[in-house]
């Protein structure tokens, strides 16, 4: 245990943030650039059966390069989130420069090639790998390595979403559990540091540009209690979606390279047919904000995003869940809000309020850190969101029914499927 502030650790964490925010910063900046490439493949995929075929195995020797990095590396599947928490309490060992370089590369790959994967979770595997490994090389002890690798895993989301007070929330919510007042001095060092540089790199606006204010009137509070209810089923669905997709992957006589082809080979399938489905979905974020879709769409929007989600996470492939859960969370909260409005109780804004509140909610029943989704959505709306009761109603609810229903934690049941794989 740490005890008394050391100016020399301090500065160490300001170099190891701005390192973790240069890192991830590029990481961020790189995906898009790569899936602006896979758009216009999608295009020319489109025009005729022969550039089909083309575009379908392009994907699959896509999905054959992530599977070398797999292989070398099995700890860099899924999110990273899981493993780097198994890595603090000692559950997990694994090489953190292996993870470093593998995570770097397969995450670019499998999202920036447009795939249902978020780049949340990985940036917080890329943080926290290069921390230890910036870690080692400073010769910190085991309580200040893992003080390090606490702060820079939070640098994943600061750099990811630009919010430094959700990435705080997360370290001690997800990662620390409890901490004390000086490792939170460092842990703060670290992340305002890496937010600096990844404002200086990316800039410093909202992921979520919103227009109007996103204050609820007391009138239509009522609608809250059941808008968490139907999002904390919808955890529910999630997180057993997930387990389950794990269990079905496992089950496969297939070697891992063939697994991790398979969600590029399907992938690509349902682009061809429908391109609005490529990425984490965070296009359907701005739905509720713009010119809105119907009922039906958002429901197809909703479950082809779960579908493809699953086949590629539970693959084994590096991406995190981070932001698709967020954008289903907001087609939750969008759904919600236009069957109200079709019936004259409320109005177009609330349909966008509601999106909003359903994204905190979401994961705070999925990932069970709700102080994290809450100041997340602040952050990413660029403080919007002018009273924050409705947020703590919506995502009360949302974690009180998905605990009635004993729907465990995400990101700790994944790390007990870890543990337990790596045992036998």
């Amino acid at each position: 245990m740490i005890k008394k502030v050391s100016y020399k650790f301090l500065l160490i964490s300001i170099i190891i943030g701005a390192c973790s925010g240069l890192v991830i910063s590029l990481f961020r900046l790189v995906i898009p650039k790569i899936m602006g490439l896979i758009s216009n493949l999608i295009i020319f995929g489109q025009e005729n059966i022969l550039k089909s075929i083309v575009f379908v195995l392009i994907f699959i020797f896509i999905g054959f390069l992530v599977s070398i990095t797999v292989n070398k590396e099995p700890m860099i599947g899924g999110s990273g989130i899981p493993q780097i928490a198994g890595k603090l309490n000692d559950k997990l060992d694994y090489s953190a420069f292996s993870c470093l370089v593998n995570k770097i590369i397969g995450g670019l790959l499998s999202i920036g090639s447009g795939l249902t994967l978020g780049r949340e979770g990985p940036s917080v595997q890329i943080g926290g790998s290069l921390g230890e490994v910036m870690a080692k090389k400073f010769n910190l002890n085991k309580d200040e390595t893992n003080v390090m690798i606490i702060a820079s895993s939070a640098c994943g989301i600061t750099s990811a979403f630009t919010a430094p007070v959700s990435a705080m929330a997360f370290a001690l919510e997800e990662l620390m559990k409890k901490t004390s007042r000086i490792n939170f001095i460092y842990i703060t060092s670290t992340i305002i540091s890496s937010s600096i540089v990844t404002s200086l790199i990316i800039g410093n606006n909202p992921v979520i540009k919103v227009k109007n204010s996103l204050n609820l009137s007391i009138d239509f509070w009522i609608f809250l209690i059941f808008l968490g209810i139907l999002v904390g089923f919808s955890s529910i669905l999630f997180n057993m979606g997930i387990l389950y997709g794990k269990k079905v992957y496992k089950k496969l006589p297939i070697s891992q390279t063939i697994k991790s082809i398979l969600p590029f080979f399907i992938t690509s399938l349902f682009l061809l047919f429908d391109q609005r489905l490529l990425g984490s979905g965070e296009n359907f974020i701005a739905l509720a904000g713009g010119e809105n879709v119907g009922i039906s769409l958002l429901l197809y929007f909703y479950f082809m995003k779960l579908l493809l989600l699953l086949i590629a996470f539970c693959s084994g492939i590096p991406g995190g869940i981070f932001f698709p859960l967020l954008a289903m969370g907001s087609l939750v909260g969008n759904f919600y809000g236009s069957v109200l409005f079709n019936l004259d109780l409320v109005g177009q804004n609330e349909i966008l309020i509601f999106s909003m509140l359903a994204m905190a909610a979401h994961f705070s029943s999925i990932v069970r850190a709700p102080l994290t989704g809450m100041f997340l959505i602040i952050e990413m709306t660029g403080g919007r969101i002018d009273f924050f009761l409705p947020i703590i109603i919506v995502s009360s609810v949302a974690y009180l029914v998905a605990e009635n229903f004993r729907n465990e934690p995400i990101y700790e049941s994944l790390l007990e499927i870890m543990v337990k794989n790596k045992s036998k």
